[in-house]
């Protein structure tokens, strides 16, 4: 704000500055002009009196002062003189007279002693030049206007016999001048302020409307691309909707680019704007004239196609946007590949409002980004980015801060022993309406957004404190949390948890973090840098959902890995089918034979318990034991299965029945095994 102030200060500044100066410069040349012109009527003034005085004295008697008398009639005539111009010196109207003859010497003069000297006066010379002429002259020590008279010789076409020259005051031009010059000042003063001001005003409204313009064209315009806003591409969505007249549909595309992230955090913020700016060129040139492509943010755009034909001629679009981006893109010495995900929503099958496009062309979107299909368009059946679990994710972060999410534990036993040592960290969300929400009503979306990182690192602090009341009680028991992608590709996550881990006072080789192979493969070597630090740090990492993915034995063999869990799909159909049963059998011999802990899922039943057993895995974990519980569920279920797995120890194999506690939540029977 005060920047803006500034440059506004600085502008109004500069605009005053080139409005003064030449009104200035105008104002000096008015005043000199004005100056000259009033100096100018006074020696013209002063020609005027020196004529009148001629008259008044007569001819006749001026040239007898110069013609060729001598002695006493000269003496005679210069009294005459003496007495006709003693009226005029008095008066002070003239300050002095003298008359030169041809050869510029003072013959009369009302100053006697400056009788016979030759006259170096200006005026006099051009009076004998045969000129009436005024001058300014200085004569002792003062200024004075002096004006002369050429007189004539009574020869015909001669020469002047002399000339005469009267001295006049200047000091009242002087002060004419000066009170003229300062009412003219006063004037100007005035009259140039007020334009000044005018033209001022004038200006800072012409800059304050460009101004205006200026700043509502920067809201509506992304800084970077000079595209269409969010602001401004929701309201020319409006009007293409409210202008419709049947000339076609219109359509909604958004578009989100894929690992767009990866370029940030490895070639710098600066080659990622580099990227989105080249981005923004190359859709302008792919779309019609007349339709819209805008940055929402981020490395989100949304293109608006108007009088669109059919489905088809949008697909034909997105296609066109696929090709465009198929050209590597140069940032930081480097050719990089973009892709991206778009999702469509037509009006007004998907939406006949601006904002309803919006949320379809958004769900759609994830659901191409999930599918990894390259453009998608809206379809009600996508239902795990449906609008309402959209809207879940603008809530997380009062969710939070409410300690909504909370965490269920699923136990995990040990095949051998029986005995439980870990869980398993699940997330739910105790909403305040919707009442209690598993991990696939928000999760899936959540992990599209940046939300993922808050919520993944507001779990793990969960998960700590747990572990450290646990250790405080005596339980040791370690908690497994799962991992996203996108936060497995986090370079600061080791450093987080380092941090986190020292806060709390946890030991880290009570936290085990799931991967999943799909995540592993997203990155392979930023995953592999930032699951080395973590194992340098103590914790442990297991694969999830072992077996779905496609490098399993290269994850295992290069990663820091001390655990892999076989998917629940094959342990639930090994009793049926023999292909779930080999890749179960294989799986854990794998594990056995690399020295890894081998976890199976989705455990429900004891024959399943049993063929694991002697399959070679380690632990299970699933229904047969117990559903995920909140920590206070779980502390009374490990008591009840503690009881019993003492009891194993004094009595024959068998399988023994627990009934379930009232108020616990625990399934109407928990089985456990407590025989080989």
């Amino acid at each position: 704000m005060a920047q803006r102030l500034l440059r506004g200060s600085t502008f109004h500044f500069k605009v005053a500055l080139m409005t003064l100066v030449p009104v200035l410069v105008l104002a000096v040349v008015l005043s000199k002009s004005f100056t000259g012109s009033m100096r100018e009527r006074a020696l013209q003034d002063a020609e005027s009196r020196a004529l009148v005085v001629e008259r008044l004295v007569g001819e006749q008697r001026l040239a007898a002062t110069v013609g060729g008398r001598s002695g006493r009639g000269r003496a005679t005539t210069r009294r005459e003189l003496d007495r006709r111009l003693a009226p005029l010196l008095r008066d002070g109207a003239v300050r002095a007279l003298a008359i030169v003859d041809r050869q510029g010497r003072t013959v009369y003069s009302t100053r006697p002693r400056t009788i016979g000297e030759q006259s170096t006066s200006a005026a006099s010379a051009s009076a004998l030049a045969g000129s009436t002429a005024a001058g300014i002259a200085e004569r002792a020590g003062e200024e004075t206007i002096e004006a002369a008279v050429p007189l004539p010789s009574g020869e015909q076409g001669g020469r002047p016999a002399g000339a005469l020259r009267v001295d006049l005051p200047y000091e009242p031009v002087r002060a004419a001048l000066a009170s003229d010059t300062r009412r003219l000042h006063l004037i100007l003063l005035v009259g140039l302020a007020a334009l000044c001001l005018g033209l001022l005003r004038t200006a800072v409204r012409a800059a304050s409307r460009s101004q205006t313009a200026q700043t509502e064209h920067q809201a509506m315009r992304d800084a970077l691309t000079g595209l269409p806003n969010r602001a401004l591409f929701n309201r020319l969505l409006e009007d293409a909707l409210s202008s419709r007249r049947g000339d076609g549909s219109v359509a909604v595309l958004l578009m989100d680019l894929d690992r767009f992230k990866e370029i940030n955090d490895t070639l710098g913020h600066f080659n990622g704007d580099v990227v989105i700016e080249r981005v923004g060129e190359r859709l302008r040139t792919v779309l019609r004239e007349g339709d819209t492509v805008a940055r929402l943010g981020g490395d989100e755009f949304a293109m608006l196609l108007c009088g669109v034909s059919s489905a088809e001629a949008v697909a034909a679009t997105a296609d066109r946007v696929h090709r465009a981006l198929e050209e590597p893109f140069t940032a930081g010495g480097l050719a990089l590949k973009v892709e991206a995900s778009i999702g469509i929503a037509l009006h007004p099958q998907d939406g006949d409002r601006a904002g309803a496009l919006l949320r379809a062309a958004d769900v759609a979107m994830y659901a191409a980004k999930q599918a990894h299909a390259g453009h998608a368009f809206y379809s009600p059946d996508q239902h795990q980015y449906s609008p309402a679990r959209l809207g879940l994710v603008a809530q997380l972060a009062r969710a939070m801060d409410s300690h909504e999410l909370v965490l269920h534990y699923q136990p995990k036993a040990n095949l051998g022993t029986g005995e439980i040592d870990g869980v398993e960290a699940l997330v739910r969300w105790r909403h305040p309406q919707r009442g209690l929400l598993y991990p696939g009503e928000f999760i899936p979306v959540t992990e599209r957004t940046s939300l993922i990182g808050p919520v993944t690192i507001h779990l793990l602090e969960r998960a700590l404190d747990q572990i450290c009341e646990w250790e405080r009680e005596g339980r040791g028991l370690s908690i497994a949390v799962n991992l996203s992608a996108q936060i497995l590709l986090d370079l600061g996550l080791p450093g987080e948890i380092g941090r986190m881990l020292s806060r709390v006072g946890a030991p880290p080789e009570r936290l085990e973090l799931e991967v999943t192979e799909s995540a592993i493969m997203y990155d392979p070597r930023r995953t592999k840098r930032v699951l080395d630090e973590l194992h340098e740090m103590g914790l442990r990492v297991a694969i999830d959902d072992f077996g779905t993915g496609y490098s399993s034995l290269v994850s295992l063999r290069t990663l820091p890995i001390s655990t892999i869990k076989i998917d629940k799909s094959f342990v639930m159909g090994m009793e049926h089918d023999a292909n779930d049963a080999a890749i179960v059998k294989s799986t854990a011999q794998l594990g056995s034979n690399l020295g890894l802990t081998v976890v199976a899922e989705g455990v429900e039943t004891p024959a399943a318990w049993n063929e694991l057993k002697q399959l070679g895995c380690d632990y299970a974990q699933g229904y047969y034991l117990s559903k995920p519980l909140d920590s206070e569920q779980f502390m009374r279920w490990l008591v009840a299965y503690r009881g019993l797995f003492e009891d194993r120890l004094q009595a024959p194999p068998r399988a023994r029945r627990v009934p379930a506690m009232a108020g616990a939540g625990l399934p109407a029977i928990a089985t456990v095994h407590t025989g080989g």
